[in-house]
């Protein structure tokens, strides 16, 4: 038996192909209930393991062939280039662990999510025959059949998926309501040309999609999926007038039908009455997202702020006005489209590799299109289908990039992208060159060195990847318990994840609160004299509290909710630790400089003021005036921003009663009672202070635990 056609080659060559056709099939369907982010955190774990298995399943046929080939492409030069941009915007990012995992930022953008990607780009490209490639093309179609299947489902509030984050019609497997659709729009191309030179019951499965498609786009109905509609049917239409010898004229009518819609829906923005707008999405607008980004290129213009970095930026360079109303506490974690997105948070150097990369493929493919040249290929047929098909693959890659101009990116489309990129390299490049690994030349040398590091990489990657996968589905099932009230699992479980992965801020981020919850229960069950094991148990969470905040900081200190909550932490232990206040304006401070339009760090430092101007002593009235007027500052720049913050207004009449002013402190809490006027103590307040006497007996600022990490993504502003 030759050395070509032994079984272990075979099994190679197994495992790397259907390893392929595993996470083709799988990425557009796949998520998994237990871990915060069902969707794309769990797809980039799948194709982390499936991308590396294939790929040391194809190293090792190299190895024993001892010989290979790589198609000759000068897109692999740009894909390369993309890869060492990431690279370095990774090294020198903002925050190097997100930047690299993506969660809890955007895990699409993550540099090990673009590995994973160029992974299968190099495989499918390289790899695959024009054979495996049709083969490719046809399990992605089936899987999107699945996929949009679910989504009109969902859509139509038809659940058949019992867990509760399924039970929303914003769900589907794809991302976002707006994901969706242009994950529909994109393939609809593609769809076009298989039903037209599938056979048999292919064409029935083709048929079923594009019908699906369809209905999709047309419920989802908006503006910018109909324009990526547009110029898919757009360019089937003017290729196919171009070269009407080779494209059925007959089949014109569906890139006809589909142009004239989506300019019907683009130009006059119907709205069909008997079918609701069941989902709107929360974005940034193109003119935020442009405003943001060159801020951001401004302050780090070569690298950018990272990959999956643009939430940083956000905070930092918002504008005043999202300080206002029900985007108070939500922090958007992509601009309004993957173009600007890049641009933000890999720089100049990563935008300039983005435009190449949307550019070259296709440039290649309209040349092949034009030449109508099919080297290799006798039949006339099946040249014809072959440049139908390359068409159906190009207008996909033309379609995805009007998407990313008008939309963001995940996992899904980022794949998309990527697969349909090899694709193309796969069937037009004809040129393969082949290298032989002969004993001690210097090619087997850099060859078998690479494949080592390939190796350590990946396997390291699996591993770390896997206890992290773990850490997440702790700190999920912490948070779960927490939110039932069992805070003592709650509490052992976001400890398991800590210590699992302790390079996520967020978990010591929420351990913090956690220690401060158990603390402030403890300190409810103290008599008027703690016990030794009360006294040792009210330390330890102290002490517990303050480390885990300051890890969460000294893990990622630029990110400004980790300093507004370790100054809520040091705020909330005022009487436990010496300098608490100092400390705890310390770090609003920071928080300021990273977030500076948040009024609810103006807000908290205006209590911390106060609340040290009211321990002061009658022999200290200057300094503790200082105090109180350097609160009211802050505190009026609370409401400045937030004119509807009724815990800033509580705050700032209780400043104004402080100073004597009293008048001003009767505004502030008229407009507590006008906001909140189910609050009855506040008419107490107000009687209080008609009659000259203080506001309360006990002057306390109203309590306000840090925001959340609530991720402003698409339709879905809340995160999960």
């Amino acid at each position: 038996m030759g050395k070509e056609q032994s079984l272990t080659l075979k099994i190679c060559d197994f495992v790397t192909k259907y390893s392929i056709y595993s996470a083709i099939f799988l990425v557009p369907i796949f998520f998994l209930p237990w871990t915060p982010d069902v969707l794309d955190f769990n797809k980039q774990m799948l194709l982390v393991i499936l991308g590396f298995v294939a790929m040391f399943a194809w190293m090792l046929k190299v190895l024993i062939l001892g010989k290979f080939e790589i198609n000759a492409s000068k897109v692999h030069i740009v894909v390369g280039v993309m890869f060492l941009v990431h690279l370095l915007a990774t090294i020198f990012s903002v925050n190097k662990y997100g930047s690299f995992w993506g969660w809890p930022q955007s895990i699409s953008e993550s540099l090990l999510s673009f590995i994973v990607f160029l992974l299968f780009y190099f495989l499918v490209s390289n790899v695959f025959s024009k054979k495996d490639i049709m083969t490719s093309l046809k399990v992605i179609s089936a899987s999107a059949l699945l996929a949009e299947i679910f989504g009109i489902l969902q859509l139509s509030g038809l659940f058949i998926i019992s867990f509760a984050f399924a039970k929303l019609v914003s769900f589907n497997t794809i991302g976002s309501t707006g994901a969706l659709g242009f994950f529909a729009a994109i393939l609809l191309p593609l769809t076009i040309v298989m039903l037209i030179i599938s056979k048999k019951w292919w064409k029935i499965l083709f048929a079923i999609q594009l019908v699906l498609s369809a209905l999709i786009i047309f419920v989802i109905n908006y503006s910018t999926v109909w324009w990526a509609v547009f110029l898919g049917a757009l360019v089937l239409m003017v290729f196919g007038i171009i070269k009407r010898d080779v494209f059925d004229g007959r089949w014109m009518a569906m890139p006809m039908f589909f142009l004239a819609v989506s300019l019907f829906f683009v130009l006059l923005s119907p709205q069909v009455p008997w079918i609701s707008q069941r989902v709107s999405e929360v974005s940034l607008t193109q003119k935020t997202s442009l405003n943001i980004s060159l801020q951001a290129i401004k302050e780090r213009p070569i690298f950018g702020s990272g990959p999956g970095m643009f939430s940083y930026d956000f905070l930092k360079f918002k504008d005043a006005n999202f300080s206002q109303g029900s985007l108070l506490n939500v922090v958007f974690n992509q601009p309004a489209s993957k173009v600007l997105n890049d641009l933000a948070s890999t720089g100049i150097l990563g935008f300039g590799a983005l435009l190449a990369f949307m550019a070259l493929p296709i440039f290649y493919g309209i040349k092949f299109l034009i030449a109508g040249k099919t080297p290799g290929l006798k039949n006339l047929e099946i040249s014809k289908d072959l440049w139908i098909l390359m068409l159906g693959v190009i207008t996909v890659l033309g379609t995805q990039v009007v998407a990313y101009f008008l939309y963001n990116s995940n996992v899904v489309l980022g794949f998309i992208n990527f697969f349909m990129i090899a694709c193309l390299v796969g069937l037009i490049t004809v040129e393969r060159k082949q290298y032989e690994l002969k004993p001690f030349s210097t090619l087997t040398l850099i060859i078998t060195f690479s494949f080592t590091l390939i190796f350590i990489f990946g396997l390291g990657l699996l591993i770390l990847g896997g206890q992290r996968y773990v850490a997440e589905v702790n700190y999920y099932n912490g948070l779960v318990a927490w939110q039932k009230g069992d805070k003592i699992a709650g509490q052992k479980n976001i400890e398991a994840a800590a210590s699992l992965n302790s390079s996520s801020d967020l978990y010591f981020r929420q351990l913090s609160q956690v220690y401060l919850s158990l603390l402030q229960d403890e300190l409810e069950n103290v008599d008027a004299t703690a016990s030794g094991d009360q006294k040792n148990k009210i330390q330890t969470l102290v002490k517990n509290s303050v480390n885990a905040t300051v890890i969460s900081t000294e893990s990622n200190p630029k990110y400004a909710n980790n300093w507004s909550n370790r100054g809520y932490v040091y705020q909330s232990l005022y009487g436990f630790i010496s300098d608490s206040a100092k400390w705890a304006l310390d770090s609003y401070d920071k928080a300021l400089y990273l977030d500076p339009n948040n009024p609810y760090i103006y807000m908290q430092k205006g209590n911390v003021n106060y609340v040290s101007a009211m321990t002061l002593g009658e022999n200290q009235a200057d300094q503790k005036n200082q105090l109180l007027a350097t609160a009211q500052g802050l505190l009026e720049k609370a409401v400045e921003l937030n004119p509807s913050y009724v815990n800033a207004f509580y705050s700032l009449g209780l400043v104004y009663d402080a100073l004597g002013q009293k008048d001003k402190s009767i505004i502030e809490f008229t407009k507590v009672q006008q906001l909140n006027p189910q609050d009855t103590t506040v008419q107490n307040i107000l009687n209080n202070l008609k009659a000259g006497r203080p506001a309360v007996q006990v002057a306390t600022p109203p309590t306000e635990t840090p925001p959340n990490d609530t991720k402003g993504t698409a339709d879905n502003p809340s995160g999960k």
